[in-house]
């Protein structure tokens, strides 16, 4: 899904937990580098160079590359199964935006202080440039902005 804000997604979000079938969430930002980097220390899950194909950015060398979003699983899952970590669409974490790590806690959980009219977005979309898809690289965004480049992904725990 794309062209949803932060605030669009919470309500999403809200709704889908009043099902009852588990507790789904944004990630917070650790969980989703956590997540892109799928064991490698390197810029890319799969090394540091964006390669050919292996991903939808501008100058990634798809098919869709600056010009559209590319369809879920277009490009070979990281090792922990996940598609799309890098480039398509920039996605929305839990975590309040803070110009560093600087007072952050140190674990997992998303962190909810500094300017929380602003929300960290990870991955890149589209139409950004490599640099923009590194795993470690981090941007904000207002809580209300919607935009054809931003989306989403979520986590879930079992049913309470």
């Amino acid at each position: 899904m794309i062209n949803v804000s932060f605030d669009d997604v919470q309500e999403y979000l809200a709704w889908l937990n009043a099902k009852g079938q588990g507790n789904f969430n944004l990630p917070s930002e650790a969980q989703w580098e956590y997540a892109a980097r799928a064991g490698s220390n390197t810029q890319y899950s799969w090394g540091n160079s964006i390669g050919k194909n292996k991903a939808n950015c501008d100058g990634c060398g798809s098919q869709w590359d600056d010009k559209e979003t590319a369809p879920v699983g277009s490009f070979k899952a990281n090792a922990f199964g996940l598609y799309d970590m890098h480039g398509n669409v920039w996605e929305w974490t839990q975590d309040c935006w803070n110009d560093s790590y600087k007072g952050a806690s140190g674990n997992a959980n998303p962190r909810l202080t500094g300017e929380c009219g602003y929300r960290v977005v990870r991955g890149g979309s589209w139409f950004n440039y490599s640099r923009d898809l590194r795993a470690a690289y981090r941007s904000s965004e207002s809580r209300v902005f919607r935009f054809y480049s931003y989306g989403f992904r979520l986590s879930r725990s079992a049913a309470r």
